[in-house]
């Protein structure tokens, strides 16, 4: 089934968008909107596996700040060292999936394009880990600052970009090629890029696609992950030209709004008086516009992923040296019925989700690892 339409950003939501991330070195700043999309041809595909693995997916959460962290202590660099048992206390909570952030180009070989030896036997076995308590994995790369950086000067230093493009397609032909011989397709993820924030629609649709037939043609066989720019905003799917392929998740992250959820983080610390939650209306635009551009042939549309949310508060790690005097963060139980809303508007869309964070994340994580129990309101805002 074809038919072409022109659709705009404008489609997806009227209000400014914004950045999303959530490590320590993230900053957020709303940009302008972005100007109409050239028309997409709008072609129905069978999604049922990437349905499947979508479904596999679930309840989900993120191990981050650990493989994603900057520096030579692998994991451990900024201070977050992944145990051994935490798959176990995730998989005992109820969870189905994690998500492992990996800055793979963290002391990675320029001269032959290959990653850190010991932080891909470190993922690696992660990874078995996650496998041995039945936990679905998505694997990506993360804060690849030199790559969006290098294509935020493309038009002064074309061939600066151009040499990290060529690296993080030949570290992902690695990276592919390792963790598929690892893992069986039902249970491994291959997300492309995480929070892309080359400013340039285009250069973003290339790039992701050129990986995708790197990562395609090394492991047949896994589900691939996609997420677009502006630092993986749903509402940017329309700058995407996604292949017709049905294996296939559409990501996306989802804070809003920022003046809540990134108290303490370039955001003013105003507690819960910033309050407000508009998942509903937001997650089900994300959904229309996805059934408009990539309609499924069985009704519905590409499966759809809420790879990152939370909020930042209500916890020993909170980042409240960022906030004023007077200043104050979000409390645990409206954390908590922040995320509690936010999931169950995203399931009742068949998304499935991946909190950030487990623990240690800035102030959005759910599990206190000093005293080895959850936060107030968890896990129980993630319907366990």
């Amino acid at each position: 089934m074809k038919f072409l339409h022109s659709y705009s950003l404008a489609f997806a939501l009227a209000g400014s968008v914004l950045f999303s991330a959530c490590s320590s070195e993230s900053s957020h700043k709303a940009v302008e909107p972005t100007p109409e999309e050239p028309e997409h041809q709008v072609i129905a595909v069978d999604y049922s596996k990437g349905r499947a693995m979508n479904k596999r997916l679930g309840k989900g959460i993120n191990l981050g700040n650990s493989w994603d962290s900057q520096g030579n202590s692998l994991d451990c660099s900024w201070g977050n060292c992944i145990e051994d048992n935490d798959f176990a206390v995730i998989k005992k909570t109820g969870f189905n999936s994690v998500r492992l952030p990996v800055r793979w180009q963290q002391n990675s070989d320029y001269s032959t394009h290959t990653v850190d030896p010991e932080r891909l036997e470190g993922v690696k076995e992660d990874i078995k880990l996650a496998l041995a308590q039945d936990l679905a994995v998505v694997v990506n790369f993360h804060h690849y600052v030199e790559l969006n950086n290098a294509g935020n000067k493309f038009s002064s230093d074309p061939a600066a970009y151009n040499a990290e493009k060529e690296h993080f397609l030949q570290l992902w032909a690695q990276v592919a090629a390792e963790l598929d011989a690892i893992a069986p397709d039902s249970m491994l993820v291959f997300e492309i890029l995480n929070e892309p924030t080359i400013a340039n629609a285009q250069m973003v649709d290339e790039l992701l696609n050129d990986a995708y037939k790197v990562i395609r043609a090394t492991a047949p066989g896994k589900t691939i992950m996609f997420e677009s720019y502006h630092a993986a905003k749903f509402a940017d799917l329309s700058i995407l030209h996604l292949p017709q392929d049905g294996n296939i998740i559409y990501s996306g992250h989802y804070y809003e709004p920022f003046g809540y959820s990134h108290q303490g983080h370039s955001y003013a610390c105003k507690g819960d008086a910033a309050y407000a939650n508009n998942a509903m209306y937001d997650l089900q635009t994300y959904v229309k516009q996805a059934t408009a551009l990539y309609p499924d042939v069985n009704g519905g549309h590409i499966p759809m992923n809420m790879g990152e949310f939370g909020i930042s508060g209500g916890g020993d790690f909170a980042n409240s040296k960022e906030c004023d005097a007077d200043g104050v963060l979000p409390s645990a139980r409206m954390k908590a019925q922040w995320a509690e809303k936010s999931i169950e508007i995203a399931e009742s869309l068949d998304m499935s989700w991946h909190y950030w964070g487990f623990t240690k994340v800035g102030g959005f994580e759910a599990y206190d690892r000093n005293e080895a129990t959850w936060y107030e309101g968890f896990p129980a805002a993630f319907g366990l």
